[in-house]
């Protein structure tokens, strides 16, 4: 009589356990499904001010607060670049902690034209990515920028006081918020802008894509020429076991003819080959490694003016294994 009664018993006890683990399994899929019709659910939250405008010629900082409640968030990036048009550069932002994340554009990005774009994107652990809109940076003269203009220096430290909690009984200084603004939205996604603007002189200059080879530009005889004489380029390593900047400079020439540019003596052998558009020129290429410089994506921007060809340089390493940005100028005059 008594096992009888034992059988019942854990008869009952085996079916609540079955029902309850049912019960676990429905509230399980309920809440997974809420999960996944909850808009952001489970991607990286970035709360940043804007920057609307900085100072020529001066590194810029950037900060950024980037929370998820779902997952660690993995790396947050700062990408920038002198127009929408131009692949962009990255740079890895730093954690201090409490979700607060900087990083630095460095000086040379920050001119000669009129503005820099940049936008951040975070990812979480589980590989799921976040993007901030595109935005549009006014970029001034020193001595013009309002005080607000946030210095590299500043933002870094900014950012680990909003990380460090203040001590107890000790005043904390908080810094100055920066303007709220809005926001501006672009038509073109981050994911497709590649090639074909650049920054020009003291404005933003839309030019033509050329990936080598000369003709089918601009042609105005008036432009035609040899324009000779010097670079500065530098090369600004990013690892961590390289820091140590390196610079070369020499003579140049750019040959241009028929709306075509031809550019001698920048790079090792490479000739480097646009058009023209009006008196505008982008070029594009990549190019091997160098005694001083490694394998890299150039882009070099110019204008004719005159007797005069200027252009700016910029880049960035395709070597793995010594990764960094490139950053010049070229002066020249006619022949």
């Amino acid at each position: 009589m008594a096992w009888k009664i034992c059988e019942k018993f854990f008869h009952s006890v085996e079916k609540l356990e079955m029902s309850m683990e049912l019960r676990l399994k429905t509230v399980s899929g309920a809440l997974a499904l809420v999960m996944l019709a909850t808009p952001g659910f489970g991607v990286p939250a970035i709360a940043h001010d804007p920057i609307k405008v900085a100072e020529k010629g001066a590194p810029l900082g950037v900060r950024a607060t980037v929370h998820d409640a779902a997952a660690r968030v993995e790396a947050v990036s700062l990408f920038y670049a002198a127009s929408r048009g131009m692949t962009p550069f990255r740079a890895a932002m730093s954690s201090s902690g409490a979700g607060v994340w900087y990083a630095t554009i460095p000086a040379h990005m920050m001119g000669p034209g009129a503005q820099m774009f940049y936008y951040i994107q975070a990812e979480n652990a589980d590989g799921e990515v976040k993007e901030t809109d595109w935005q549009t940076v006014k970029l001034v003269e020193s001595g013009v920028a309002p005080e607000a203009i946030p210095s590299a220096s500043s933002v870094a430290r900014q950012a680990q006081q909003q990380a460090v909690p203040a001590k107890a009984g000790a005043a904390a200084t908080a810094a100055p918020p920066p303007a709220k603004t809005g926001k501006a939205k672009y038509l073109l996604p981050a994911a497709i802008i590649v090639g074909g603007a650049a920054a020009i002189g003291g404005a933003l200059a839309i030019a033509t894509y050329d990936s080598g080879g000369g003709g089918g530009g601009d042609e105005d005889p008036a432009l035609d020429g040899n324009y000779g004489g010097s670079y500065d380029v530098c090369f600004t390593p990013t690892s961590v076991s390289n820091t140590a900047t390196v610079c070369d400079s020499g003579l140049v020439n750019a040959y241009v003819e028929n709306g075509s540019v031809e550019i001698v003596g920048l790079w090792g052998a490479e000739v480097l080959s646009g058009s023209l558009n009006g008196n505008l020129f982008s070029i594009v290429k990549e190019v091997a490694a160098t005694v001083k410089f490694p394998a890299a994506h150039l882009i070099v921007t110019g204008e004719i003016a005159g007797e005069a060809c200027t252009a700016r340089v910029d880049g960035y390493s395709t070597d793995a294994a010594n990764p960094g940005n490139l950053g010049g100028r070229l002066d020249m005059t006619r022949r």
